[in-house]
């Protein structure tokens, strides 16, 4: 631990630090789930059979990405967290980027790469820990931290959702048997946040009637912290203007549309829809190949040159030009061979 690192631990209240030391252990737990359940070191957490391969390996899901954040932060405790403890206001564009750099690693690396970025989100997310304003959580005043299991499940339900939401808008409609299936493998998503398999509700049907009821309850409400961190999201320089809001307003329940102050009128309605279907059909001309994000293709390097295949075109120039240039939604140059599994 670093002499700042040290100073800031020494700084916490006694419960504080017992508190993050349990988070901690739990989480060591949560590793080792990991390791017993993921597909296998060159495949990672998922592997190629899985849905959740099939649902991020679309760019449009991080379309998204604003739904989710605006659900998250009408949680108070989420709001007050991000407001106090990100980069929001600073460094918009680099936290996206290191956000959804960390989402394919977690998705489409190898094991060791993946169980890596599990370990840097959890250190990360130690960090973040606070008191509440007066008022600002359910009972009143109190602290927050990340790695609080509430907090941990709520932000993860909401990625699970919008996933949904967001392919069976402009892919194509998922089974409820393609839905059942990604849920469950969503118990992966779960240890790499720190939560158990016990702590989610067991099944797709328990999660939506659980999830239903937190967005129709009391605990959730969208205060001044998170309106002020909305307008950040809406005017920083790569998402000004009109479409992202009637993308995010559109994709978004009706309560928490209103509560945003998202216009949605018959003008937005009627946009709503030519944008809906536009997209739909432009996405299912495109073929499939060409349009997968680069961390599926460099997965799927990975796994042939484990099996002695020669890699797609495609595959080996993004995997080349990533090398030298930031590529969009990779992971990061695969090796020519591929690396041994995390045996921490």
């Amino acid at each position: 631990m670093s002499t700042q690192a040290s100073s800031m631990w020494r700084s916490l209240p006694p419960e504080v630090q017992q508190q993050i030391s349990q988070d901690s252990e739990h989480f060591r737990k949560c590793l080792d789930y990991l390791r017993e359940h993921s597909a296998g070191e060159l495949e990672g957490f998922y592997g190629p059979g899985s849905m959740t391969w099939v649902i991020y390996r679309e760019p449009v899901i991080l379309l998204g990405g604003l739904r989710a954040i605006l659900l998250q932060i009408a949680h108070p405790a989420v709001a007050v967290g991000v407001s106090q403890n990100s980069n929001f206001r600073g460094d918009l564009l680099g936290r996206a980027r290191r956000t959804y750099t960390a989402m394919y690693q977690l998705v489409f690396g190898g094991l060791r790469e993946a169980m890596g970025a599990a370990k840097r989100v959890h250190s990360l997310h130690s960090r973040v820990n606070g008191s509440l304003p007066a008022g600002a959580g359910p009972q009143g005043d109190g602290r927050y931290r990340a790695n609080d299991p509430e907090l941990l499940r709520w932000v993860l339900a909401t990625l699970i959702d919008g996933a949904i939401v967001v392919f069976d808008t402009f892919v194509r409609p998922l089974s409820l048997e393609e839905k059942r299936r990604y849920y469950q493998e969503t118990r992966i998503a779960a240890a790499q946040f720190g939560l158990l398999p016990e702590q989610m509700p067991p099944t797709l049907e328990a999660f939506y009637a659980w999830y239903d009821e937190q967005l129709a309850g009391e605990t959730l409400r969208v205060g001044d912290t998170a309106l002020e961190l909305a307008s950040l999201l809406f005017n920083s320089p790569f998402t000004q203007g009109q479409l992202d809001e009637l993308l995010t307003a559109g994709l978004l329940p009706e309560r928490w549309r209103k509560a945003y102050g998202l216009a949605w009128g018959p003008g937005q309605q009627r946009a709503w829809k030519i944008l809906k279907s536009t997209m739909r059909r432009a996405i299912n001309l495109t073929p499939p190949k060409l349009r997968y994000v680069t961390a599926w293709h460099q997965a799927q390097m990975r796994l042939a040159r484990a099996r002695g295949e020669r890699p797609t075109v495609m595959a080996r120039m993004l995997n080349t030009l990533d090398a030298y240039v930031d590529v969009p939604f990779s992971i990061r140059p695969v090796a020519v061979k591929a690396p041994a599994a995390d045996k921490d």
